[in-house]
C-alpha cells in the first residue's frame, strides 16, 4: 500500500510538473520557499526511505500526458495544480503568478460549460432523465403543480376516511393543543371524517364539545406525546398515527397523503 501510495504521488507530480511548464509563457520563476523537498520533515519516516529500483523508473524526463492519465487523477493534478497557483498569487503577488491562476481557471469555467452542454444534449439523447418533465422548474407551472397535488391529497383523504375515522387525544389545558383543536375540527368538517377527541387531563377545549375523557385508551395505545391525531378503524380497531404537535390544514392533508402511499417520494 505504501509503494502504491508513493507511486501515486510520483504521478501527480509528473502531472504537475508537466501542465506546468505548458503553461509557463517565458516569466521569470519567483523566488522558491523551502520545503520538505528541501529540508526533509523527521518525523515523516517515508519520506526519507530509500527508493527501489522499480520506483525510480519514473524519472522527472518521462513523458506521460497529463490526457493519458485515469480521470480521477487527471481532476486531482489540475486541482492541486490551481491551489498550488493561487497560494503563489497571494502569498508572492506578481502579474505572472495572477495570471498562471488566471489560466488555470478559464480552464475550469471552460469545462464546466463544456460539462453543462453535455448534460443538455444527453437530455435530449435520453429524455427519461430529464428531472423537469415530472417537476418543472419553471415558475409559470407551480399553479399547475399545486393544483395537482391538491387533488392528489384530496384523493388520499377521501380514500383513507372511508375505512377509518380520527382520534384525537390532546391536553385541554395546554394552549398548542386547543391550537391544534381548531385546526382538526376545521378539517374533520371540511373533509366529512368521524372525529372522536379525547382529553388526557380532564380539561376540555370549547371547539371540541363532544370531548371525552380517556378511559384508558391512550395507555393501551402507548400515547407518550401530545398532541397526537391517529387514524382508527373502528371494525377492526387497527390504529396508526397520523400526526404529532401542531400542524396545518394544508401540511395534514399532505399527511393524509403520505400515509396513504407509504410515504413515496415525490421528487
Amino acid at each position: 500500500m505504501l509503494r502504491q501510495n508513493k507511486r501515486g504521488l510520483r504521478y501527480l507530480s509528473l502531472g504537475l510538473l508537466m501542465v506546468t511548464t505548458a503553461l509557463t509563457v517565458g516569466a521569470a520563476e519567483p523566488p522558491q520557499t523551502p520545503t520538505y523537498v528541501d529540508e526533509p520533515i523527521v518525523g515523516w519516516h517515508w519520506y526519507n526511505e530509500p527508493v527501489t529500483p522499480e520506483e525510480d523508473e519514473l524519472t522527472a524526463e518521462t513523458q506521460i500526458p497529463v490526457a493519458s492519465l485515469p480521470a480521477a487523477l487527471q481532476k486531482k493534478v489540475m486541482q492541486a495544480l490551481t491551489q498550488e497557483a493561487l497560494d503563489t498569487a497571494i502569498m508572492q503577488p506578481s502579474p505572472e503568478n495572477a495570471a498562471k491562476f488566471m489560466a488555470l481557471q478559464s480552464f475550469w469555467l471552460n469545462q464546466s460549460g463544456l460539462f453543462e452542454r453535455s448534460v443538455q444534449k444527453a437530455l435530449l439523447q435520453q429524455p427519461s432523465l430529464d428531472y423537469n418533465l415530472l417537476h418543472s422548474h419553471y415558475n409559470s407551472t407551480v399553479p399547475l403543480q399545486l393544483a395537482k397535488t391538491r387533488q392528489s391529497e384530496a384523493q388520499a383523504i377521501d380514500r383513507l376516511s372511508s375505512q377509518y375515522g380520527l382520534f384525537y387525544f390532546y391536553r385541554g389545558a395546554d394552549p398548542m393543543d386547543n391550537q391544534m383543536a381548531s385546526v382538526v375540527a376545521q378539517f374533520a368538517e371540511q373533509h366529512g371524517i368521524a372525529l372522536i377527541p379525547v382529553s388526557v387531563d380532564g380539561t376540555r377545549s370549547q371547539v371540541l364539545p363532544d370531548t371525552r375523557p380517556d378511559n384508558g385508551q391512550v395507555a393501551k395505545m402507548g400515547i407518550t406525546h401530545f398532541p397526537a391525531l391517529y387514524l382508527v378503524d373502528p371494525k377492526t380497531e387497527q390504529y396508526q398515527p397520523l400526526a404529532y404537535g401542531f400542524m396545518t390544514q394544508d401540511a395534514l392533508g399532505r399527511r393524509f397523503l403520505d400515509i396513504s402511499t407509504d410515504f413515496t417520494p415525490n421528487y
